[in-house]
């Protein structure tokens, strides 16, 4: 090719793309802050600002939309390193805040916006979900039929807790709550359920334990980790559930099943209570703004089992003070979840750990979804367990009890010791199964108390050395079939 030949092509092909580009106006709303306090922003300038919208201030710190008055809005500032000044220019983004979605969020710590906590480089996506999103419609759900075990055999036992279930677990501080919640996560391993642990306002110290955790039993692989730390503004504490459940129904619309931990929801109620003050919010009752309530109901509604998919399965967490149950969040949140599992101080102070409350804790459907094997056996715990506590009394003021009485004695203190369970420590549901037909069979009668875990564990260990099909068996037809019986009691009767 001649070189006039190539400039007359590329003077050809210049002329064209002149002629064919465009001038198109490009619209940009600013406005300006009018007063800034506390995190919170009003703002002047922005008539056609939408309901939860990202707004940016300088060097594109971003803040939402959280109150629309006739001439002015009110934006919550996401970021404390953010210096927002009076007069500072505020732009419109056009969209709602959502958090990026991505099958490589998992094993990653990020905050409520999606940014890496880890020091890890940002996760590389393309598609954002919102973080407020309507609950699916009813003719959407499908029943719960499958539990999902925790590893505890108080729980798992007693208190099932359903795929697309919301089970409550409260007590007072530093009762085991975050615990039970963590080994529920470590026991999904090898299940094929996701499962997302969000903070709300904890220690920094106390998400690192709850990460270090997680990395240690190898769980990070089916883990996301939601993090907005105590030393954060309210309006990341408040967002941090919310983005958790978007990243949850990610996972549920790929046909996955969900885990979603809240720890906690009382810190996110005070959270909301802080931002509602400093907007001028009249309080209620506890001086909690009036729709408390709603902001709880619509969070945990999401969590459902969906038909021919995937489910969420929510366990909130709420903190109460001296064990009163009956006060403002946790009765709230008692309303809107499935059940609760209620942690006693005093249980915890003499060693009966987990500090579970039998007679105050309840599921409310998980009781559907156990299988035969495990109905079976624990169908009438709870019944013998309140028989057990009820006549205890009578021991403790010096009183002779015979025949039937001693003997509900002596096995509900042997039942009070196979609850109890160390951290970590998980029992499938075939090994549960075993556990209690030997407690119902009368084998641990006549075991001194303080062995019967041992013993307990012994029989599993020598099943599984001389009979491995009995426990593949539970667990493959969920049933406990004569043979099994008579196997289980072969092994017991041999030690």
């Amino acid at each position: 090719m001649r070189l006039d030949d190539g400039i007359e092509a590329f003077r050809k092909a210049l002329k064209e793309t002149v002629e064919s580009y465009q001038l198109k106006p490009v619209i940009v709303e600013q406005g300006i802050v009018e007063s800034v306090e506390e995190g919170i922003a009003v703002i002047s300038g922005l008539p056609n600002a939408m309901f939860y919208e990202v707004v940016k201030f300088k060097d594109s710190q971003k803040g939402i939309v959280i109150d629309i008055g006739e001439d002015k809005i009110t934006a919550v500032i996401l970021e404390k390193d953010v210096n927002v000044e009076l007069n500072t220019p505020v732009y419109r983004t056009g969209y709602i805040v959502s958090v990026p979605v991505s099958e490589k969020l998992l094993g990653r710590m990020i905050d409520p916006l999606g940014k890496p906590l880890d020091g890890k480089p940002p996760v590389e996506t393309t598609t954002y979900y919102p973080v407020e999103r309507d609950a699916p419609q009813l003719f959407d759900r499908d029943f719960v039929k499958e539990q999902l075990y925790t590893g505890i055999k108080v729980i798992d036992s007693m208190f099932p807790i359903g795929k697309g279930q919301r089970e409550l677990i409260l007590g007072d501080p530093s009762t085991g709550k975050t615990s039970i919640a963590l080994d529920t996560i470590l026991n999904q391993k090898d299940k094929d359920v996701i499962c997302i642990y969000v903070s709300i306002g904890q220690r920094k110290q106390s998400v690192l334990d709850v990460y270090t955790t997680l990395k240690k039993y190898d769980a990070l692989k089916y883990t996301v980790v939601v993090c907005a730390t105590s030393d954060q503004y309210p309006g990341l504490q408040f967002l941090a559930p919310y983005s958790a459940t978007a990243i949850g129904e990610y996972f549920l619309d790929r046909g996955k099943d969900v885990l979603i931990v809240y720890d906690d929801l009382t810190k996110h109620a005070f959270a909301y209570q802080s931002l509602s003050l400093l907007l001028k919010r009249p309080p209620g009752r506890e001086a909690f703004p009036g729709d408390i309530f709603y902001i709880h109901s619509r969070l945990l509604e999401r969590a459902c089992k969906v038909k021919d998919g995937g489910s969420i399965t929510a366990l909130p967490i709420v903190e109460t003070q001296a064990g009163r149950i009956s006060s403002y969040i946790p009765t709230n949140v008692i309303s809107i979840t499935d059940g609760q599992i209620y942690l006693d101080t005093g249980l915890f102070n003499i060693n009966q750990r987990p500090a579970i409350d039998v007679g105050k804790s309840v599921s409310r459907i998980g009781g559907k979804t156990q299988i035969p094997a495990l109905k079976e056996v624990a169908e009438f715990l709870r019944l013998y367990y309140a028989q057990f506590l009820e006549v205890e009394i009578f021991t403790k003021l010096g009183v002779k009890v015979f025949g039937e009485t001693a003997q509900i004695i002596r096995r509900g203190k042997r039942l009070r010791e196979l609850l109890k369970q160390p951290k970590q420590k998980h029992y499938q549901v075939e090994e549960q199964v075993v556990i209690f037909f030997l407690l119902n069979e009368g084998y641990f009668d006549s075991i001194p108390e303080d062995q019967v875990n041992d013993r307990a564990d012994f029989v599993i260990k020598r099943l599984k050395e001389s009979y491995p099909e009995v426990l593949k068996d539970i667990k493959v037809s969920k049933v406990l079939t004569k043979e099994s019986k008579e196997k289980i009691r072969t092994v017991a009767e041999g030690l």
